[in-house]
């Protein structure tokens, strides 16, 4: 696959994900709901590409993750994580902060 088509894939998948969030916006969305709203978009997602979309998303300070059981976790799993959008995730979300990398 060329790269500028995989890297506009991963483009449209994190800005889903931002875009899901930011729905139920302070709330937290499970795991396994949010890989079955990107896999819907995109049928070649796994849940392997929302882990690393995640932590990504989550070390630029765009969303925050705990384990189901409320537990702050080190690694996620899609199955058994909760995922909120951040307050600066949404400000990139509403366009009011521009950030190249996801082209929102």
């Amino acid at each position: 696959m060329a790269k500028t088509v995989r890297n506009t894939q991963i483009k449209r998948d994190r800005r889903l994900i931002i875009s899901t969030l930011r729905m139920i916006y302070p709330g937290w969305m499970p795991g396994e709901e949010l890989f079955r709203v990107v896999l819907d978009a995109s049928p070649e997602y796994g849940r392997s590409l929302l882990v690393k979309d995640a932590n990504y998303l989550n070390e630029k300070g765009y969303l925050a993750y705990k384990g189901d059981s409320g537990i702050d976790v080190q690694s996620i799993s899609a199955k058994h994580c909760l995922f909120r959008l951040s307050a600066s995730g949404t400000e990139v979300a509403d366009r009011l902060v521009d950030d190249p990398t996801l082209d929102v």
